[in-house]
């Protein structure tokens, strides 16, 4: 699924910016940024401080600042540039939410993006205005509060009406409000651009919704949602969380994430739906059509920046979709060939919106249930979709230049210790869910416990007579490391586990409760010799993972047969042995769900992603010709990472059918 380009136009990895480009951002900072006393008034605001703080403290976390919606590369990820997003109509008015997937996406990439809300409106001048002059006061607090180097080059991204907005912006539509804003912007990616009228786009639009005499009646309906929407909102917060308590306590997790609650009505329900009051206002006020596409057709030939570079993204079954046009205007402009880029990628027009719901009843995703080889009829449709979002993502990301000379990654954070951690704050819904489906098995409960409380005994007096105990006197770098990973995770010092390393050839970490002792990790030497300080850090959070979670007895079920104890136990136990073995096929499907909330405990510890990861590829066999013990290095990650994608690509692929017979 490749990216085709245009016949004769230049290939991405060919249109990344030169150093004169990012010098050129650099200048243009310093000559169109907002005046030093307004800047100064943005930082100086508390509520603009605490959003300022916030994105320095958290990365990945979207904030509001100067009313637009910030989100920060991560801090293992070299900031590259910023993208100015806008939305499409309606859902454009919470990028965060309707675009979240999409824009996180990005800001993986090392892109800041700074998201204007797009209160949708026929007046497309007032919110090209709008959308230069919201950005240009969040960029102007960033730069100022040195989060965001004033080097990195800018991008408008625009989606369907966004990006309409953003090729009026480079013809200078918000010169007069913002007269800085098409100088600093170096490149603009248009994301099916349309420029139809309203009778194109909407069925019946002149036969129905002009008419004179239905000017009161929409004036009317106006004022009517105005009001409605102000008596109701503190009454409907309140009603969304009980539902969601509702939704939740009859097992419907799932549900509950979709319904939200109070934060979620004001964040995304209510911009939305006050879109709509104004809406019926301009029609009542004797809005007709909107001339876009005749007015654009004029200026981007005269006013559209000759040597703004541009991504054109067509989406193959998107039928409103007029990238091509607007391309013939760039040509018509004598815009140079080599500076535009016209990209044609399989999806439909809302592909950027893509978020996938989850289960309504267990709260999983399509890459999860795959994980368990537990797909549903439509998994295979998500996957795709997904692979296809990431294309659109990649392209992005390809038109846009490296980071500047001499960037650096964000100075690393101090380790957060999470006091008063949970496991449901961690717990990932597919061991949540086997949990509880594993309960339900009749005559396991009582079979486990009988050869758990011996295979504990057995295993404990296995390592107190075999392996080493990990101590101040015996591996004191080992005890470190645990008492560091559960004072992340909020782990008592009394509830820590004991470790012992045990010599074996094989690569491995497992976890035991004992019925009134301490539980303990087992180490294989061999492990040990594989990882450096740091993995071996995430392997223990890993294994504390499991006692966070309670794990404890069908930790030790799912156990018990890797292991080779059953011929080992006691009579009594002995008895249930094969019980327990008549459930191995559940047990094991219930150990793979675990692991991903232990997975999910070894990030809380970790705190950035590459460590975790470089554990998980060295014993996939990535670490065999290392030398040396560390970390692997990026490129090899990263490698690895698109690998992985070939797995989404074949789960994709594998279509409905593969769906229905358990494929």
């Amino acid at each position: 699924r490749q990216a085709v380009p245009t016949s004769g136009l230049k290939s991405s990895s060919a249109m990344r910016r030169d150093a004169s480009l990012v010098t050129r951002a650099a200048e243009d900072s310093a000559v169109t940024a907002l005046s030093p006393a307004v800047s100064a008034a943005i930082v100086a605001d508390q509520s603009q401080q605490d959003a300022l703080e916030k994105l320095e403290k958290s990365p990945s976390t979207w904030v509001s600042l100067c009313g637009a919606k910030v989100v920060r590369p991560p801090p293992w990820v070299t900031a590259k540039g910023v993208v100015h997003f806008i939305g499409g109509a309606f859902v454009g008015a919470a990028p965060h939410w309707t675009y979240r997937r999409f824009l996180m996406s990005l800001a993986e990439r090392g892109l800041w993006v700074v998201a204007t809300p797009l209160s949708t409106s026929f007046d497309h001048q007032r919110l090209a205005e709008e959308a230069a002059t919201t950005f240009e006061r969040a960029y102007s607090a960033l730069t100022a509060a040195g989060l965001a180097d004033p080097r990195l080059p800018v991008y408008t991204v625009g989606h369907g009406m966004g990006a309409l907005l953003g090729a009026q912006l480079g013809c200078g539509a918000a010169d007069a409000k913002a007269p800085g804003y098409v100088g600093r912007v170096l490149g603009q990616v248009l994301i099916s651009y349309n420029t139809k009228s309203l009778t194109g786009n909407i069925p019946l639009w002149k036969e129905l919704w002009t008419r004179d005499e239905l000017r009161p009646v929409l004036k009317g309906i106006s004022e009517r949602l105005s009001q409605v929407g102000e008596l109701t909102e503190s009454a409907a917060g309140t009603a969304l969380d009980l539902g969601s308590f509702v939704t939740r306590a009859i097992g419907l997790e799932g549900g509950a994430q979709i319904i939200g609650g109070k934060d979620k009505l004001e964040d995304l329900y209510t911009p939305v739906l006050q879109q709509l009051p104004r809406l019926f206002q301009d029609v009542a006020d004797g809005v007709k059509d909107t001339p876009d596409e005749r007015e654009m057709a004029k200026r981007v030939p005269r006013q559209y920046p000759k040597d703004m570079q541009v991504l054109l993204i067509r989406l193959e079954d998107d039928p409103n979709d007029q990238t091509e046009a607007f391309e013939k205007l760039l040509k018509k402009g004598s815009h140079a060939s080599d500076m535009v880029e016209l990209v044609q990628l399989p999806g439909n027009g809302d592909l950027p919106l893509f978020n996938e719901m989850p289960n309504m009843v267990d709260g999983t995703d399509a890459m999860s249930r795959a994980a368990l080889s537990s797909s549903g009829l439509f998994d295979g449709a998500l996957l795709g979709a997904g692979a296809q979002l990431d294309d659109l993502v990649d392209a992005i990301n390809g038109f846009s230049a490296p980071a500047p000379d001499g960037a650096k990654l964000a100075p690393k954070l101090p380790r957060v210790h999470l006091e008063g951690l949970c496991a449901k704050d961690f717990r990932h819904p597919l061991d949540s869910r086997q949990t509880r489906a594993i309960s339900r098995l009749p005559g396991i409960d009582i079979a486990v416990r009988q050869v758990v409380k011996a295979l504990e005994q057995k295993v404990y007096e296995e390592n107190i007579s075999s392996s080493i105990l990990v101590g101040e006197q015996q591996y004191r770098w080992l005890d470190d490391l645990v008492h560091r990973a559960c004072d992340v995770l909020d782990i008592a010092e009394e509830e820590a586990p004991d470790v012992y390393v045990k010599h074996s050839p094989e690569p491995k970490a497992y976890t035991l409760p004992v019925e009134g002792k301490r539980p303990f990790i087992v180490l294989h030497t061999s492990l040990l010799e594989m990882l450096c300080e740091e993995e071996i850090e995430a392997v223990l959070a890993h294994e504390l993972g499991h006692l966070k979670c309670e794990h404890g007895v069908w930790l030790s079920a799912a156990n018990a047969s890797e292991l080779g104890a059953g011929s080992a136990l006691p009579l009594p136990a002995r008895i249930f042995q094969p019980l327990i073995d008549g459930f191995s096929g559940e047990l094991a499907v219930w150990q793979r769900a675990a692991e991903l909330s232990c997975d999910r405990a070894m990030l809380l510890v970790a705190q950035e992603p590459w460590i975790p990861l470089s554990v998980i590829v060295k014993l996939s066999g990535g670490g065999a010709m290392s030398t040396g013990r560390r970390a692997l290095p990026r490129e090899q990650l990263e490698a690895f990472l698109e690998q992985a994608k070939l797995y989404d690509e074949a789960r994709s692929e594998s279509g409905l059918l593969s769906a229905m017979f358990g494929g």
